[in-house]
């Protein structure tokens, strides 16, 4: 925590430099849904309209003769359930204050949520995470260059029966740039991470990464990132028929195309090891692959849709021998209406599913809404 309260108070000693004259953006949105399936379930589904009310806040500014930018997001909301209101209802608010130029970014970023429920026996389950960030990079107008990241991710659960998800984890990165001119670049980078829970002495570990990837203006019309990824991860101690190390080849891919000012396609996609607690298991390989289209139509009118497959494979079996696999798929349309440069509204509809190995672990959920959102 001492290390996320020096990033978050250096940051802020900022603000008074910047320039007061640059003006402060709002935002007002409300989205109206229904939900068939709000504990995501497998039978007995449970169904609630939904009121989802956010108000937000942006400041940005140079300061100036430093060539830095101050940007400051800071966004809160109410969502309101018919169903079980004093259960489901919810708060929810995240901020996210950054100082950066061309080398250099530091900065915060804050959540609160209460995260919605995975079963019909579990509450939501109300949390914070802050996220401490620091990275650093040489010029790019020289063939070769270096950088380097840390950040810190803090995770506290609010209620009692959930400090056993309590965490944090510090992050530790340096990279080594070749490039090819002051757009393109190719990289190797190396990552130390450590993870340390609050009563999980068990699923602490150290981890190593090592990464080969490509970094910015990849193609004609399309920007991004590329790598792929070789995980391994140190567990401190030791648990009946659990291995203490773990190794993962992954990939992280976030990719935008627009062939013209009228459409956008972004592509995105990450395979890891993300840390569970679920039976004998101490992480699963996490394989995430999303596809996002948009068109717009006439002047106004904007189509776009989501694809995005999830695979969730667990690494050891459960005392029945089932090794968990599952599948999470989701199909999301949306079009949106331009008012004016400050007002829009749109429709949209959401289908999930989740097709497991484990009884009872499947779903399909059916989500649609309205939404207007205001910006002044």
């Amino acid at each position: 925590m001492k290390k996320l309260a020096i990033v978050f108070l250096t940051v802020l000693m900022a603000w008074p430099l910047a320039a007061s004259a640059s003006p402060v953006t709002f935002t007002v949105s409300e989205d109206f849904s229904y939900d068939d399936n709000i504990y995501l379930t497998d039978g007995n589904e449970t169904d609630s309209f939904i009121s989802s009310t956010q108000v937000g806040a942006q400041y940005q500014s140079n300061i100036p003769g430093s060539g830095l930018e101050l940007t400051a997001n800071g966004q809160v909301g109410y969502n309101a359930y018919t169903e079980d209101s004093g259960t489901n209802n919810f708060w929810n608010a995240l901020g996210d204050v950054s100082l950066k130029n061309e080398w250099m970014n530091i900065g915060d970023r804050f959540l609160y949520t209460s995260d919605p429920a995975n079963s019909s026996l579990t509450d939501r389950a109300e949390r914070i995470q802050n996220v401490g960030y620091v990275s650093f990079k040489t010029s790019s107008e020289k063939k070769f260059g270096i950088g380097f990241t840390a950040d810190d991710v803090f995770d506290r659960y609010m209620k009692s029966e959930w400090s056993y998800l309590n965490r944090n984890r510090v992050n530790l990165g340096a990279q080594l740039y070749y490039n090819v001119s002051p757009k393109t670049n190719f990289f190797v980078e190396y990552t130390y991470s450590d993870i340390s829970y609050e009563d999980n002495k068990e699923n602490e570990s150290a981890g190593n990464s090592v990464g080969l990837g490509v970094n910015g203006q990849i193609a004609p019309k399309v920007t991004g990132t590329a790598k792929i990824t070789y995980d391994m991860r140190d567990y401190d101690e030791s648990i009946a028929g659990v291995d203490n190390y773990n190794d993962l080849v992954g990939y992280y891919v976030a990719l935008e195309w627009q062939p013209t000012s009228r459409n956008t396609v972004r592509l995105s996609g990450q395979r890891k090891m993300e840390e569970t607690l679920y039976g004998n298991n101490r992480y699963f390989a996490d394989t995430l692959v999303s596809l996002y289209v948009s068109q717009k139509v006439y002047d106004k009118w904007t189509a776009s849709l989501t694809l995005s497959w999830e695979d969730m494979d667990y690494a050891n079996a459960n005392n029945d021998g089932t090794k968990r696999n599952d599948g999470l798929y989701t199909i999301r349309p949306q079009v949106d209406y331009q008012f004016k440069d400050w007002l829009s509204a749109g429709v949209w509809y959401q289908f999930r599913n989740r097709d497991s190995n484990v009884n009872g672990a499947d779903y399909d959920s059916n989500k649609a809404g309205v939404f207007v959102k205001a910006l002044f």
